[in-house]
C-alpha cells in the first residue's frame, strides 16, 4: 500500500502568484488597491499615469502621510497592514483597504518601486521589488508622500496576460475606478494620464454636487433630484437620483457608496431598479450618485476579495428604505395605460367596454409597434414593443406539417381545418378562434407583396399603414419600413465614401464622461466617415459641428451620445465593418418617421415607392418585421363562414 503523501504546500512563489489572481485580476483591479491606500493616508491630491491601459505602466502618486523605511519593507509582507491589529477592528472597518495583501499580490506579478517620505522626516526610501523578490531598499531624498510605480504587469504569469481585453477596454476599467474613487471623495484632487494626454483634471472641492456635475456631464445636473439627507433608524442616505428624463443604455453612470466605499451590491441595485420600475422604459437604465452611511459595525465589507460587495446585517430595512428614499423623490409612479392581453374573441385583442369610444381604432399609448415611442415621454426613452423569442413555424408562414402554409390559399396548402387537426394547440382554442401571431403572418417569400401594387386604405392608430392586396390585408409599420429604407440609403452612401452630410447653424455641445470620451475618440474616424463632425473644446466636452443629412433635423448630440453609449459594452474587438453596421443601424432608427406620427397620402406613396426597391424590406436593421398579413381564411373563419 502506497503510504506516500499526496498532499503538498505550494512553493511561496506559486502561492503568491495564486493569491494575485484573486486580488489582481486587470489593470483597473491594481490601481483600484493603490488608489485606496491613497485615500487612507489621507491625500488630498493623487496623481495616475498609465501606459498601454495599465498592461505597461500603473504609476501612483499622492502627498499623503508616506512611510519610513521599515514600513516600506513590511508593506510587501502578506497580510500586513497598519489599518487593523485585532477581530474587533475587522467587525468595524473605517478604511477602504485593510486586508494588507494588496502589495504583496501586486508585486509577485509585476515590477514594482516605491518611493515614499514621511511627513516631516528628511529622508525618504525607494523599495524595488520583481516577482515579488525584493532588489534593492534604500533611503533617498524623495517628496512628502507616496509613489508606487507598476511595470509590466503579469510579466511573469503570461497566461493572466493573454485574457486581458484591448488597451482602449482596460483604459476605460481604470479611467471608471479614478472616477469612482474621485466621486466618493471631493475633497481630494485626482489627474488621470494615459501616455502625454489628460483624460481629467479634477481639482478639489468641497461640494459633492460639483464633483457629480464633472464625472456625470454638466449636461446632466438639471435633471439630478438631490435626496436631502433621508435618515432612518441610524442609517442615512444622500446624493441625488436622476429624473426619468435622464436615462442610459447601460449601467455606468450609476454610483453608489457606503460609508465611502464604492461598491456593487445586488441589494442596494435591486432597491433602486424597483424604485424607477415604473418610470423607465424597457433597456434603459436610470443616473445616480448616491452615499449611505451606516454604522461600520452594520455592515460586513470582507466578504469579496475586491471589496465590492458588502453585506449587511438588516439588509432588509437598508433594502426599504433605500427604496422609499428614492422613490419620495421620485414622486408616485404615474398612471399609465396597460395593454392586457387575453383572448376572450380569440385573437388576442381585449373586447372593449360596450360604448367605449375608441377614435381611429385601438390607440392605447403603449402599442405602437416597431421603434414606436411612448407619448409624453422623453425623446431619448425609446421603447421597443416586440415579441420575444422566435416566431412558432406557423406564424413565419410555414406549416408544421411538410412545411406548407396554412394560411394561404392554393394548390398543396393545407386549409385551417388540417392544420387544426394537425397542430394540438389549434385543437385547444375554441371553435373557429387563431391566436394572434397565426394570423397575423409575414408575406410568403416566394410571393412578396408590392405595395406599389395594392390599394392603400389609410394610417391605423398613426403607427400602421394599411393596404389591401389579392393575399389579403396588409400592415406596414411605417416607423420600421422607414428605417429599414433610410439604413439601407446610407449604408451604400457610406460604402462609396460619399456620405451626404449637413453643418450644424449652430453647434452642439455635448459633455461626455472619461470612458464615453475614451471610445469616442477610439473611433472618431469611424464617427467622421459617417457624416459626424465632431470639435474637441475641452476634457470631455466635444462641438457637434456636422451631422450626417439624414439627422440634420433630428437631435445630433444625442444620437452621437447613443452610439457611444452603444460601444460600452464591446469587450471583445470588433470588426470595422460590424461596427459601421451598428453605428448605420442606431442613426437610421434616429432618423426614421416615429410611430404615432401623421402621414400625409403624399408621404405614404414616397415611403412605398422606397420601400418596393429597398432589398431586405422583410424586417428593420433590428429585426423587427416591416409587414404581416392577414389573409381572408381566419376572418371568414371568424364570421362563421
Amino acid at each position: 500500500m502506497d503510504s506516500a503523501s499526496r498532499i503538498r504546500v505550494l512553493p511561496e512563489n506559486l502561492a503568491n502568484k495564486i493569491a494575485a489572481g484573486e486580488v489582481v485580476q486587470r489593470p483597473a483591479s491594481a490601481l483600484k488597491e493603490l488608489i485606496e491606500n491613497s485615500l487612507d493616508a489621507g491625500a488630498r491630491s493623487i496623481s495616475v499615469d498609465l501606459e498601454s491601459g495599465g498592461a505597461r505602466r500603473i504609476r501612483v502618486r499622492d502627498d499623503g502621510e508616506g512611510m519610513g523605511r521599515d514600513d516600506a519593507l513590511l508593506a510587501f509582507e502578506r497580510h500586513a497592514t497598519s489599518k487593523i491589529s485585532s477581530e474587533k477592528d475587522l467587525h468595524a472597518v473605517v478604511t477602504l483597504g485593510f486586508r494588507g495583501e494588496a502589495l504583496p499580490s501586486i508585486a509577485a506579478v509585476s515590477k514594482v518601486v516605491l518611493t515614499t517620505r514621511r511627513r516631516g522626516e528628511p529622508l525618504g526610501s525607494e523599495v524595488r521589488i520583481e516577482g515579488g523578490r525584493i532588489i534593492r531598499a534604500v533611503e533617498m531624498g524623495a517628496p512628502e508622500g507616496t509613489e508606487i510605480d507598476i511595470r509590466s504587469l503579469f510579466f511573469n504569469v503570461p497566461a493572466r496576460r493573454k485574457f486581458l481585453k484591448t488597451k482602449n477596454t482596460e483604459l476605460a476599467r481604470c479611467a471608471e475606478v479614478v472616477s469612482r474613487a474621485a466621486m466618493a471623495h471631493p475633497g481630494t484632487g485626482f489627474v488621470l494620464r494615459h501616455g502625454d494626454r489628460t483624460l481629467f483634471d479634477l481639482k478639489t472641492t468641497e461640494k459633492r454636487l460639483e464633483r457629480a456635475a464633472e464625472l456625470l456631464g454638466k449636461e446632466s445636473l438639471p435633471h439630478l433630484i438631490e435626496i436631502p439627507g433621508a435618515e432612518r433608524d441610524g442609517i442615512r442616505l444622500g446624493g441625488w437620483a436622476g429624473a426619468p428624463t435622464l436615462t442610459r443604455s447601460n449601467r455606468e453612470s450609476q454610483y453608489f457608496f457606503v460609508n465611502g466605499r464604492p461598491v456593487r451590491d445586488r441589494l442596494l441595485v435591486h432597491a433602486i431598479s424597483k424604485a424607477y420600475r415604473s418610470f423607465l422604459p424597457g433597456g434603459r437604465h436610470p443616473v445616480f450618485s448616491l452615499f449611505l452611511e451606516v454604522a461600520p459595525e452594520e455592515v460586513d465589507v470582507n466578504v469579496h476579495p475586491g471589496k465590492e460587495e458588502v453585506r449587511f446585517r438588516r439588509g432588509g430595512v437598508v433594502h426599504d428604505f433605500v427604496h422609499d428614499s428614492v422613490m419620495s423623490v421620485l414622486g408616485s409612479p404615474p398612471r399609465r395605460p396597460r395593454l392586457i392581453v387575453h383572448k376572450p374573441n380569440g385573437l388576442g385583442i381585449p373586447t372593449p367596454p360596450l360604448g367605449a369610444s375608441r377614435p381611429g381604432g385601438f390607440r392605447g399609448p403603449d402599442l405602437l409597434g416597431g421603434g414606436g415611442y411612448i407619448p409624453g415621454m422623453d425623446s431619448g426613452a425609446e421603447t421597443l414593443v416586440r415579441e420575444e423569442g422566435p416566431l412558432p413555424a406557423v406564424a413565419a408562414g410555414v406549416s408544421p406539417v411538410d412545411g406548407i402554409s396554412p394560411l394561404n390559399a392554393g394548390p398543396g396548402r393545407l386549409s385551417a381545418d388540417e392544420v387544426a387537426a394537425a397542430d394540438p394547440a389549434f385543437r385547444q382554442l375554441p371553435h373557429g378562434s387563431f391566436p394572434l401571431d397565426r394570423v397575423l403572418v409575414p408575406p410568403d417569400p416566394s410571393c412578396p407583396v408590392r405595395l406599389s401594387e395594392c390599394r392603400y386604405m389609410g394610417q391605423w392608430a398613426e403607427c400602421f399603414l394599411l393596404f389591401e392586396s389579392n393575399q389579403g390585408l396588409v400592415f406596414v409599420d411605417q416607423h420600421a419600413a422607414h428605417e429599414r429604407v433610410l439604413y439601407n440609403r446610407f449604408r451604400d452612401q457610406f460604402r462609396t465614401g460619399v456620405v451626404e452630410r449637413q453643418a450644424a447653424l449652430v453647434p452642439q455641445s455635448i459633455s461626455l464622461r472619461p470612458e464615453e470620451a475614451l471610445r469616442l475618440d477610439e473611433h472618431a474616424e469611424t464617427l467622421e466617415r459617417s457624416g459626424f463632425e465632431l470639435e474637441f473644446v475641452g476634457v470631455g466636452e466635444y462641438l457637434v459641428r456636422a451631422v450626417p443629412a439624414l439627422l440634420a433635423d433630428r437631435d445630433p448630440a444625442g444620437a452621437v451620445r447613443r452610439v457611444v453609449e452603444g460601444l460600452a459594452d464591446l469587450d471583445e474587438p470588433m470588426s470595422f465593418p460590424d461596427l459601421i453596421d451598428g453605428i448605420i443601424a442606431r442613426m437610421s432608427c434616429k432618423g426614421a418617421v416615429k410611430a404615432a406620427h401623421s402621414l400625409h397620402p403624399e408621404e405614404v406613396a414616397s415611403l412605398v415607392e422606397e420601400i418596393d426597391k429597398t432589398p431586405g424590406r422583410w424586417t428593420c436593421p433590428h429585426g423587427r418585421p416591416i409587414m404581416l398579413l392577414m389573409t381572408e381564411g381566419p376572418v371568414r373563419r371568424r364570421f362563421l363562414r
